[in-house]
């Protein structure tokens, strides 16, 4: 039988697993292999710090037994496209007839001085700079999204979850800012998205400084790029995302796969890549589930299972902003660049919306994880794949 190798244990990963299995049945092997054995909410665990919990883990177990998976406990380390067989970091290797690298970005500091927020492990650091705040030892929060950044809606987040938090425990004379390089808040989503966002920090008493890119914190000083400065006794900052420059496979200057439309890696035959280690400018888990798609038809098609190819030349970025209150759900179609795509040169194709855009709602709007995640006992996967409202 043939064996496709899956490495990573996110969202392009799991997306890629549930995918293969729709579109290609079960007449191939499939080893997952997984640093970790859990799928961990990552979008939603910045709701974590303020009480509010995120969603439990997914046991990939689960996964593995029900789709027929082999897990492998391991962390992929080189690839070797001539012998086809992918590297493992305790020196053993697994053969393949199709390798699809999935193994995500490495969050690093990109604002010196500043708390980089990564997700869960950072909760209780946002905790205690909030408990600072409401015992008054702090009076000003700066959250800030540093140049370079292409998904900064989980900034505004914490901005707004943060000011939500101290007007109910007695912080409301604590200052909060957002600081970022956009034109606009969010304004990947256009022009209307933008708005509704920049009205809504305002009703929130979230200050906004846009155009900006902040450089480094020394004492309670944020300073800019520009010379120009912020005045800050906390300072968090969205991480700059590191490629994973995987031994044996082609990368760009910082150390992620280019990629076709088809999802194969440019220059290494048999391998195909989807989700954060890619050099798709955009790091977000429903443009990563999109790109293991693509990935999971072409292989389909080249087991003679799947005669439509789904190429990721249409990308649509759906995004959930938590506001301590009812969400606000965010959508706009991109190009193959990372770019917004215009209607007539003015407006962006885009939407905003206190309903649902997509079915089922959640922030991982993956064609096949999304209807899984919604339900403790999944249908048949084609019965209910993501939509668009």
């Amino acid at each position: 039988m043939k064996r496709v190798v899956i490495a990573g244990s996110g969202v392009a990963a799991v997306e890629a697993v549930l995918a293969l299995r729709e579109l290609a049945g079960r007449e191939f092997e499939i080893d997952l292999l997984a640093p970790h054995h859990a799928l961990v909410d990552r979008p939603a665990s910045v709701a974590t710090p303020f009480g509010l919990g995120a969603p439990p883990p997914l046991d990939l177990h689960g996964i593995a037994e029900r789709y027929a998976v082999r897990l492998v406990q391991g962390t992929l380390v080189g690839v070797d496209v001539a012998a086809r067989e992918a590297r493992l970091d305790g020196g053993d290797a697994l053969p393949y007839d199709h390798l699809v690298v999935a193994v995500g970005a490495y969050p690093a500091p990109a604002v010196r001085g500043a708390l980089t927020f990564r997700g869960p492990g950072e909760a209780q650091a946002v905790e205690r700079v909030l408990a600072d705040a409401i015992e008054g030892s702090s009076r000003r929060i700066a959250v800030t999204v540093p140049a370079g950044v292409s998904w900064p809606l989980p900034a505004y987040e914490l901005a707004i979850m943060a000011r939500t938090e101290l007007d109910m425990q007695g912080g409301r004379r604590v200052e909060v800012t957002v600081v970022t390089p956009e034109p606009g808040p969010l304004a990947i989503f256009g022009e209307e998205a933008s708005r509704a966002l920049t009205d809504l920090l305002a009703a929130r008493r979230i200050q906004l400084r846009s155009g900006v890119r902040p450089e480094h914190v020394t004492g309670d000083v944020l300073w800019l790029d520009s010379g120009e400065t912020v005045l800050a006794d906390a300072v968090l900052s969205l991480p700059r995302l590191e490629g994973p420059r995987v031994p044996g496979l082609p990368c760009d200057d910082h150390g992620f796969i280019p990629t076709a439309a088809d999802g194969c890696v440019i220059g290494a035959e048999h391998v195909l890549a989807a989700g954060d280690a890619t050099s798709y400018p955009v790091k977000q888990g429903g443009l990563a589930s999109q790109q293991a798609d693509a990935a999971a038809a072409t292989i389909a098609q080249r087991l003679g299972a799947c005669a439509a190819p789904r190429p990721f030349t249409k990308p649509v970025l759906r995004g959930v902003l938590l506001t301590g209150g009812a969400p606000l759900y965010l959508r706009a179609e991109l190009d193959r660049s990372g770019r917004p795509v215009r209607v007539e040169q003015r407006r962006l194709r885009g939407g905003v919306s206190t309903r649902a855009l997509w079915w089922p709602p959640g922030k991982i709007a993956g064609r096949y994880l999304a209807p899984y995640l919604a339900t403790a006992r999944p249908r048949v996967l084609a019965d209910e794949p993501l939509i668009d409202r």
